[in-house]
């Protein structure tokens, strides 16, 4: 049954342990440290929080509460199911149980819309999801719209496979964009792709959330994303355990390419606002 939590949960004083340990991190490997808005810093009213893993929590000017891949059982950032009771959309890229998480269960004490590859949808279905809180992924054009919040589908490289072993449908990845001209993108958990550049310079992203598996990929990523889009302003590197290795060797990458200044670990639980 989708969305059966085998982890215990960790206890509050240990997310916010992790909380700490992440900062340091940011600051041990030159990234941005936090800083609160000030009445200087043009603002949007766009806030992000992140739970942990790929879990974030993007909410419009107006309210729209956008939460991607809600994988409440993730070791570093647990999520109570009652904590994502106010969310308006859930965006899955692929069926992997990590980039996945419980969309039926959030959809149920939420009322949301779940976004995903129809095939995957199809199964949410069958699993519990209302038929009428899906909205099927399309890469042609399609679009879903709440409120000042717009979803666009972008391209994605990664595998699809659902749990009973079927083919869930070309994978995806999200543009976030609100009726300000703010926006935000989600990579899920794709890798390289160079039809990424276009949707970028379309889409215009100020912030690019990005799964990171191979530092070189994930730096290259971001090149294609700021190629033709001079408003980009930060990247956040998803799909890591804290303190991993690998984000000091995307900092060298980063480095490499001219974009360290871009790289932006968040804290857990940290709400952010651009």
């Amino acid at each position: 049954m989708l969305g059966v939590r085998s982890i215990h949960r960790a206890v509050r004083p240990a997310v916010l342990l992790v909380g700490v340990v992440l900062a340091t991190l940011a600051v041990s490997l030159g990234m941005p440290t936090p800083r609160p808005s000030s009445a200087q810093t043009a603002q949007s009213g766009v806030t992000l929080e992140w739970f942990g893993h790929m879990v974030y929590r993007i909410t419009s000017p107006q309210g729209q509460a956008v939460v991607t891949s809600p994988y409440l059982d993730n070791p570093d950032g647990p999520v109570e199911l009652s904590e994502l009771a106010r969310t308006d959309i859930v965006l899955i890229p692929n069926a992997h149980n990590d980039d996945m998480g419980s969309p039926i269960e959030v959809a149920a004490v939420s009322g949301a819309t779940v976004v995903a590859p129809g095939p995957l949808g199809a199964w949410l279905i069958e699993n519990g999801l209302p038929r009428n809180q899906f909205f099927r992924t399309n890469i042609a054009g399609g679009s879903l719209s709440r409120a000042d919040t717009t979803i666009k589908v972008g391209p994605s490289s990664h595998d699809n496979t659902l749990p009973n072993g079927a083919d869930g449908g070309p994978a995806a990845s999200y543009f976030v964009n609100f009726d300000n001209g703010f926006g935000v993108y989600f990579s899920g958990h794709a890798s390289m792709i160079a039809d990424l550049a276009i949707y970028a310079s379309l889409y215009q992203p100020q912030i690019a959330i990005l799964g990171l598996t191979d530092a070189a990929e994930f730096a290259q990523v971001a090149r294609l994303i700021k190629q033709d889009n001079p408003r980009l302003r930060t990247v956040i590197p998803s799909h890591i355990r804290p303190g991993a290795p690998i984000l000091s060797q995307a900092q060298r990458e980063m480095e490499q390419l001219g974009l360290a200044e871009l790289l932006f670990m968040p804290e857990l639980r940290r709400v952010y606002t651009y």
